[in-house]
């Protein structure tokens, strides 16, 4: 993978609900593939939305996320 504006590496934080539809379903499908290809890493929405301190220090200290 060649550095580029495009390419968020390992800093880049993907946020996908999955939800109960079939687009939530194509939404975590995408995220999973992006995080394979290396364009950043997928990551829990839900337990931010929770407010679980983890989770949510963890969104504030990513430098750049997707959602």
């Amino acid at each position: 993978m060649s550095d580029s504006c495009c390419n968020g590496g390992p800093d880049l934080m993907i946020l996908s609900c999955s939800g109960g539809s079939n687009v939530g379903q194509l939404a975590n499908q995408a995220a999973a593939e992006l995080t394979q290809e290396g364009f950043g890493k997928m990551f829990c929405l839900a337990g931010i939305g929770g407010h679980l301190s983890g989770f949510v220090q963890s969104a504030k200290d990513v430098p750049a996320m997707v959602a």
